[in-house]
C-alpha cells in the first residue's frame, strides 16, 4: 500500500469523558443543538484527545474547559469503540475509541458551557434522558461501580442504532 494512503482502520478519533458524581447525582451535559454530532443528547463531559495528550489528563482538561471543575478517584470505566462508517454524515471519520472515567467532585465552581447545558441527575432521571446507545450499554456499569473495566466495540447502521456489538467487562492487571 502506497504510503501516502490511509486504510479506514486507522481514521479514528479518540475521545474521553468523564462521569462527575457529588452527593449520589453525576454531571452530564445536554449537548447544544449546534452540534455535528449527537445533538441535543445526555452525555457524559468530554471531548478530543489532542496531539501528545494521554486520555487521563484529556479528560480532566475537558471537565475543566467545559465545567470549570476538578474531580478525584479518577478512574477508567469503559473503552469503547464505535464504528459508523455507515452512517453518511460520519463516514469520513469512521472509528471512535471513546475512554470513559468516573470521579468524584472535588472543587471548583460549576459554570455553564457554549458546549451544551450542564446539568446534576440523579441515576433513574439519566436513565430516562436521550443518550448515544453504547453511552447507555455501560450505564449500569457506571452507575453502580464494580471492579473491571468494560471494553466494548459497537457498529452502527446507516440510522445511528446498534446492528453488532461486543461487550466484556474485564480487569487488568499488570
Amino acid at each position: 500500500m502506497p504510503i501516502n494512503t490511509k486504510p479506514h482502520i486507522h481514521e479514528m478519533v479518540i475521545c474521553a469523558n468523564i462521569f462527575v458524581h457529588k452527593g449520589g447525582k453525576y454531571l452530564l451535559i445536554k449537548r447544544s443543538s449546534h452540534k455535528t454530532f449527537m445533538p441535543n443528547v445526555v452525555h457524559p463531559i468530554g471531548g478530543k484527545v489532542d496531539s501528545g495528550e494521554n486520555p487521563y489528563l484529556a479528560a480532566e482538561r475537558e471537565l475543566m474547559e467545559e465545567a470549570g471543575i476538578r474531580v478525584k478517584n479518577l478512574r477508567l470505566e469503559a473503552v469503547l469503540m464505535d464504528n459508523v462508517s455507515r452512517v453518511p454524515k460520519y463516514k469520513e471519520v469512521p472509528n471512535w475509541l471513546i475512554f470513559h472515567f468516573s470521579g468524584e467532585y472535588a472543587s471548583g465552581k460549576v459554570r455553564q458551557s457554549h458546549e451544551g447545558e450542564l446539568m446534576w441527575l440523579a441515576p433513574k432521571e439519566i436513565k430516562k434522558q436521550e443518550m448515544i446507545p453504547s453511552v447507555r450499554s455501560i450505564l449500569d456499569h457506571i452507575l453502580n461501580p464494580k471492579d473491571g473495566t468494560v471494553f466494548g466495540t459497537f457498529v452502527y447502521d446507516k440510522n445511528g442504532k446498534i446492528i453488532a456489538k461486543h461487550t466484556k467487562i474485564d480487569v487488568c492487571r499488570v
